[in-house]
């Protein structure tokens, strides 16, 4: 019995692949925070090393922050009121980065492009004074997932940003479209635009999502982004590209941070492959960290020549769709993690299908080939006939 259990535990454990050991706390050290506060401490524990998730909502900016560490390295937030004030780290980390979605920038999109540029006219919302909700909430040793729903505080401007946040210690594909990979280094994110007041001077409004982002590199290198072709469609039907972008030392040694996302997004709560749009990346440009942020609080005291700071856009849009009026409606989804970025792989189905259909041909052919082969050496070794003379 007890060699039945080990085996089933085994195989269990095998076919999650659980990497690391989770440990999410809600609020830890505020003792007086209520729901109107939210910032998620994730410890996940490896066989190396120790990686700090911190996903803060306190500042109205939703920002993830990363910290790499030696195992036994412990964080503790200090607070005043209700915002986180103080970080300390029990050592120095190894690596850490973060990004944080300051702004949403309407731009109007009078070329018809989908993406924003220079030349379309700009609104930039601040997101620092954001409402946040908390919704529906997992923390434990198997997952850490939260929703949240932000308001915007300024009354000329209606609707909501809606946002999910999952981490699972093992490596799997998300349920929803695009179906992108999550493993125990890195969190899954997706961000709906519902309902957004659009300006009444602007015909072909659109918005985008400003990124602040932020790694302990030198501060005169280079954010990068790549986009690369995936295997196949089998998880995104029609999108068959992959963007990554790489923090420089991901670049150099595939021990940084990582963005990876699917260049499509959805224009109904629905995700289908007929309400798929466009989704663009902006270039990177070198920036500050915004002022009175979680941002600005957790790198205040790591050093200014190792921090670097850059920014960026992502846009959603097709040429002829309407614009955003059409639906009032735009989600997305990406990860960010840490270490090598995952990259697909066939499934078993697609597999089976696959040898199907090469083996059935290749069957046939050898059959055929066995049955001429066959035939001629009858031909050409008549069966001998006795008569009753010999």
């Amino acid at each position: 019995m007890h060699l039945q259990t080990l085996l089933i535990v085994f195989v269990l454990s095998f076919a999650c692949g659980q990497d690391r050991r989770i440990i999410p706390k809600l609020n830890p050290g505020c003792d007086n925070c209520g729901k109107s506060t939210t910032l998620l401490y994730i410890r996940a524990d490896g066989s190396q090393d120790t990686v700090h998730q911190l996903w803060d909502f306190t500042r109205g900016m939703p920002t993830i922050i990363y910290v790499i560490s030696k195992l036994n390295t412990s964080l503790t937030i200090n607070w005043r009121f209700n915002e986180p004030m103080e970080f300390k780290l029990s050592e120095k980390p190894l690596y850490s980065f973060a990004v944080s979605i300051d702004k949403l920038t309407e731009y109007n999109d009078i070329e018809n492009n989908g993406y924003i540029d220079n030349r379309c006219p700009q609104r930039a919302l601040s997101l620092r004074d954001m409402e946040w909700t908390r919704g529906n909430t997992v923390l434990d040793n198997t997952e850490a997932m939260v929703h949240m729903r932000g308001k915007f505080g300024e009354e000329n401007q209606h609707g909501v940003i809606d946002m999910k946040l999952d981490l699972l210690p093992f490596k799997d594909y998300a349920v929803d479209l695009p179906h992108l990979i999550h493993t125990a280094n890195s969190t899954l994110v997706d961000v709906s635009l519902v309902n957004l007041t659009s300006s009444p001077d602007y015909n072909a409004s659109r918005f985008a999502l400003h990124f602040t982002i932020v790694s302990t590199d030198a501060n005169n290198e280079n954010m990068s982004y790549s986009m690369r072709k995936s295997l196949d469609d089998e998880h995104t039907p029609g999108v068959f590209e992959i963007f990554e972008i790489r923090t420089p030392k991901s670049s150099r040694s595939d021990d940084g941070g990582f963005i990876q996302f699917r260049p499509v997004s959805y224009t109904e709560q629905e995700r289908s492959v007929s309400s798929s749009t466009n989704a663009y990346i902006s270039n990177f440009t070198w920036t500050t960290i915004p002022k009175t942020s979680t941002l600005r609080m957790f790198y205040e005291e790591f050093e200014k020549a190792n921090l670097l700071v850059q920014d960026m856009f992502i846009s959603f849009g097709l040429p002829g769709d309407g614009f955003y009026r059409q639906h009032n409606y735009t989600s997305w989804s990406f990860t960010i993690g840490y270490g090598i970025p995952p990259v697909e792989s066939f499934s078993l189905f697609v597999i089976i299908i696959i040898s199907i259909g090469l083996g059935v041909p290749i069957l046939l052919a050898l059959s055929g080939i066995t049955f001429v082969i066959v035939r001629r050496c009858k031909q050409r070794n008549p069966p001998t006939r006795f008569t009753d003379d010999e």
